[in-house]
């Protein structure tokens, strides 16, 4: 499994796919603090909620590399289509770690906050990225090439799912108390960014976990999903 994850991403990048999602980040990051000081904590939540959406771009290219007959022969060798799709979404996990690491420290080393970064948000928004990232590459699992055969229900299907789940704070609003509870089927993108941005920043009992919490369990849903649908595929 270690070998199949090192020659995914060696896959991924000789084929250029990694370039528009990647630079798009870099630049965006680079754009984004164009302008100084910045607050910190809300400042990387912004950057997160980014990358969530770039890593369902991410998964989406891994995902689609091999042809159908390499991925037969690939899961041949492993004997296992589980071990396969779990490498894969690994080699998207790696990638979207250097942009995390690219995000949390590019501010850092260039001095664009107001503040100095404590060790406690510093934890907080690093955590924030990754379970963002993770959520991300989750969701796009589910509209990959391996289940769906139709480009336009895969990019349009993901494309929604995406939006509706940023949109989730405003639609939980606009929605009858009798209904507000639908918007817990949506992808809890954004569900840390009010916390966030209630937060001083100064100790992390004053923060709810409930909603890192409830992206983890999401994540764990989505892949346990995945992989028993693409086992059926």
């Amino acid at each position: 499994m270690k070998e199949l994850v090192k020659y995914s991403l060696y896959d991924y990048i000789r084929s250029n796919k990694y370039f528009p999602p990647v630079s798009t980040y870099f630049i965006f990051i680079f754009v984004f603090y164009t302008y100084k000081p910045n607050p910190v904590i809300s400042s990387y939540a912004i950057t997160a909620l980014i990358l969530y959406i770039v890593s369902v771009w991410l998964c989406i290219s891994i995902l689609s590399l091999d042809a159908p007959i390499q991925k037969q022969m690939i899961i041949l060798h492993l004997k296992s289509r589980n071990r396969y799709y779990l490498s894969k979404l690994m080699s998207v996990w790696l990638v979207a770690m250097v942009l995390t690491v690219y995000a949390f420290l590019y501010p850092i080393v260039f001095d664009m906050f107001k503040e100095p970064v404590t060790l406690t948000t510093g934890f907080v928004s690093l955590t924030n990225h990754i379970l963002l990232a993770t959520l991300g590459i989750c969701v796009a699992s589910l509209f990959s090439k391996g289940l769906m055969d139709n480009p336009v229900n895969s990019y349009g299907g993901l494309s929604l799912i995406v939006i509706l789940s940023i949109a989730a704070l405003g639609i939980y609003n606009v929605l009858p108390p009798t209904f507000q509870n639908i918007v817990w089927i949506l992808p809890p993108s954004v569900i840390t960014q009010t916390p966030l941005s209630n937060w001083s920043g100064e100790n992390i009992s004053d923060l709810s976990i409930f909603p890192f919490v409830w992206i983890i369990i999401y994540s764990l849903l989505l892949v346990v999903l995945f992989l028993k649908l693409a086992k059926r595929k």
